[in-house]
């Protein structure tokens, strides 16, 4: 009898060690079967000893599924789910600025506002052998949202539930900032120089099947003013389209390289401008016009070698601006710098892109190096690994190119100037809205 009742108690000691019971804690696999209802993910601390505390972490998240098939084209290609893994760990979001995952909501929220007013069936990117539509965009964007409040802790769910599109040729990155310029509400001494806001006669449509800008003269449709007229020969004097007065017509000019500024008042407060139209005409950089009739070398075609040139030469400077034909009208507002999606820009995390290339809104991972600046002087460079979206366009932002918004003022002038380096780009589309088109 002894020896049964021992044989007994071993069995029910052996049941205690192997369903966990013994050590108090039990761990639900999830179910075999795919499902979107919640599962639990659970992590798991062991400390040195042989079975240390253990810390379970619920998160209400869908299980992660497959797609059976992954598209790809002429400029991208998706990672593998290794590869994938591999990059999110790269990220670094506090090179962005960051203390936290979740300060990239509000951006992220911004982007899904734009895509939610788009066609959900419509494209929002076609290339040969792949179409994503503006529902996939808006699915990835709402899958990133749900993720955020725990890639703090576990970073690794953007690897596991995004495909990582790499780009088969890497974009050339620059920089653009929102300067400062000095100006004044009225025309008085020392600040002459109009900033024009949308004139009433300029329209955009389609013309002979395309659409551009123009404007309707005696019945006939004109490619609207260039710069020249504007400059040049004032054809909108006296129309009230000065919303404001520079001092200094060069800044007036970048200010338009930007598509937006902020103006330091007289009284040292300041007003932003934001983009208001163009004329429709291409972009030509100054600093090139100049080089190309021998005024600048090659290498020394920055705005301060511009500035620097004009300072000594200022009976040639309308001139040799209005070689560039592009022009853009501003609208005074309050609000902080917008942009294409009609959204404030977020520094260090909105990029302008060619819509063709990659589709307005759409969430992206990056990596390049940038400079670091100190006292308005680079002294360096440092790696930016992060988080970034399409949130704007430019005239001269076309193929493989985009440009990093780097932020307000002339303090962040140096870096988003100095900005010219071939950059590692990635597409993000969630799992969830492959599988489900």
């Amino acid at each position: 009898m002894r020896l049964l009742v021992a044989m007994l108690c071993m069995a029910a000691l052996f049941s205690c060690v192997k369903d966990g019971s013994f050590f108090r804690v039990k761990v639900e696999s999830p179910p075999a079967v795919e499902s979107e209802k919640s599962v639990e993910l659970v992590e798991e601390a062991c400390s040195g000893s042989l079975c240390g505390s253990r810390v379970t972490d619920k998160l209400t998240l869908r299980m992660v599924r497959e797609p059976e098939s992954v598209p790809a084209c002429d400029m991208f290609f998706p990672l593998s789910n290794v590869e994938g893994a591999e990059s999110t760990a790269r990220i670094d979001i506090a090179s962005q600025g960051l203390s936290s995952w979740t300060a990239l909501e509000g951006p992220v929220q911004r982007s899904l506002e734009y895509a939610l007013n788009m066609d959900q069936d419509g494209p929002a990117l076609v290339r040969p052998g792949m179409v994503l539509t503006w529902g996939q965009v808006v699915c990835s964007l709402e899958e990133f949202l749900d993720l955020l409040p725990h890639l703090d802790d576990a970073p690794e769910l953007l690897g596991q539930r995004f495909v990582w599109y790499g780009m088969r040729k890497k974009p050339v990155m620059t920089g653009y900032y929102t300067p400062e310029i000095q100006a004044s509400l009225t025309r008085q001494p020392g600040y002459e120089f109009p900033i024009y806001g949308v004139p009433e006669d300029l329209r955009y449509g389609k013309v002979r099947g395309y659409k551009q800008f123009y404007r309707v003269e005696k019945g006939r449709v004109l490619p609207y003013y260039e710069r020249g007229d504007m400059d040049v020969h004032k054809v909108l004097t006296g129309r009230g389209l000065e919303i404001a007065w520079a001092k200094d017509p060069i800044d007036v000019f970048y200010m338009q390289v930007e598509g937006c500024g902020r103006l330091r008042l007289p009284d040292g407060t300041t007003r932003n401008v934001l983009y208001g139209a163009k004329n429709g005409y291409g972009f030509r950089s100054l600093g090139r016009i100049l080089h190309s009739q021998g005024l600048l070398p090659q290498g020394k075609l920055s705005k301060g070698h511009v500035k620097s040139y004009f300072a000594k030469n200022p009976e040639k400077m309308f001139q040799l601006m209005a070689e560039n034909r592009s022009y853009v009208f501003f609208r005074l507002e309050n609000s902080p710098p917008e942009g294409t999606i009609g959204k404030p820009l977020t520094p260090m995390v909105s990029l302008a892109t060619d819509r063709k290339l990659l589709p307005l809104g759409s969430l992206l991972a990056f990596e390049a190096e940038i400079p670091e600046a100190r006292d308005g002087r680079p002294i360096g460079k440092r790696t930016v690994s992060g988080i970034g979206l399409a949130q704007d366009t430019g005239t001269a932002i076309r193929g493989t190119r985009v440009d990093y918004y780097i932020g307000e003022g002339n303090a962040v002038e140096p870096i988003a100037n100095n900005i010219k380096t071939e950059a590692t780009v990635y597409l993000l589309i969630s799992k969830e809205a492959l599988i489900n088109g």
